[in-house]
């Protein structure tokens, strides 16, 4: 028999408000009814209120509410008002069960949703490309070649995790009650905005976040915020606007800010209306370098007899690479910074 869980430890593990210990507890109450019937989760809304309805006209018929009328008044009196502590004590008891199954399928949620938050997903790309991920809330990142990307299968109730390794472009989809934070090796950056990039892969002695557009904040890391990162702007926090980055010195340990007009790291990332008619790859390169400020070269001259006929508005320099690819079945590398067309 499964050991009883009271309604009021239900509704402190729903509301985040557990020790360890009755989380730990909560679980194994939860897995001890792995193998018995579940006879509510599968019933519709109407089917439920109907047992709830039944549940307590049952409970009543058996009480006696409801049955012939009593004549003599302190008679009639002593027994309603048995009968209407009894349908009291029915009502609380009605409401047990109601709310016992209720917080159980709460339960049941949060911790599925425990589940697969543990569930990480890992991205590795060891290719010479850019990989494109779209994460569980709709945002978007470019994962930079010999670069890696870490987030859970389902984010969690009250922040965005996701941890990098490298160099990664995101876009962040706007929600002010769930922050999204990124860990990397040396720095925590926060999202208040939407675009920039972060660069920290560990193996040199700096590391950089750059915007694009609204604004992100970046603490250097430490055994206090690795363990307990807060939303909230915090002191040593750097806050960073569109054409501002920092950079991290790991020999001085200090964030340094800094102003830049045009950042060439940047560039790439910058959506632009863009559309060719007919055009030939050899016309279209200078027109792609000029406007993202790369070194674009094409391997023949095969290629540059290639004919493109599309609309790339909105694009940024990954996505017309990407349609490059599907539209004239081309390959690309970045290679020390220049991209050839293959």
């Amino acid at each position: 028999m499964q050991t009883p869980i009271s309604v009021e430890l239900l509704e402190k593990y729903i509301n985040g408000e557990c020790t360890e210990t009755d989380v730990a507890l909560i679980k194994q109450w939860y897995q001890s009814f792995e193998d018995d019937p579940d006879y509510v989760s599968e019933i519709s809304t109407g089917e439920e209120e109907k047992l709830e309805e039944r549940i307590y006209n049952h409970i009543l018929t058996n009480i006696g509410f409801g049955g012939e009328q009593e004549t003599a008044n302190n008679k009639s009196g002593h027994r309603s008002m048995r009968k209407w502590y009894a349908m009291a004590g029915a009502a609380a008891a009605v409401f047990v069960v109601i709310a016992l199954t209720h917080h159980t399928q709460k339960i049941k949620a949060a911790l599925a949703a425990d589940a697969n938050a543990q569930q990480i997903i890992v991205i590795t790309n060891n290719s010479s490309q850019i990989y494109k991920s779209t994460l569980p809330d709709n945002s978007s990142v470019w994962v930079s070649p010999h670069s890696q990307l870490r987030f859970p299968k389902v984010f969690g109730h009250d922040a965005r995790m996701v941890s990098i390794s490298g160099e990664c472009f995101f876009e962040v989809t706007k929600n002010p009650k769930r922050p999204f934070i990124i860990n990397s090796k040396s720095i925590i950056t926060k999202v208040w905005g939407t675009s920039f990039l972060v660069r920290d892969d560990g193996r040199s002695h700096s590391a950089e976040v750059s915007v694009l557009t609204g604004k992100v904040s970046v603490s250097i890391k430490n055994a206090a915020n690795t363990t307990n990162v807060s939303s909230k702007l915090e002191r040593g926090e750097v806050m960073l606007y569109p054409h501002q980055k920092v950079i991290y010195l790991t020999d001085q340990h200090i964030l340094k800010p800094e102003n830049v007009i045009e950042e060439p790291s940047l560039q790439i990332w910058k959506r632009v209306n863009l559309s060719f008619d007919n055009k030939p790859l050899k016309e279209i390169i200078p027109v792609l370098n000029s406007t993202f400020h790369i070194h674009i070269k094409v391997a023949s001259e095969k290629l540059n007899r290639y004919i493109l006929n599309a609309d790339l508005t909105g694009f940024n320099l990954p996505d017309v690479l990407e349609a490059l690819k599907k539209s004239l079945n081309v390959n690309y590398e970045i290679k020390d910074n220049i991209i050839e067309i293959e």
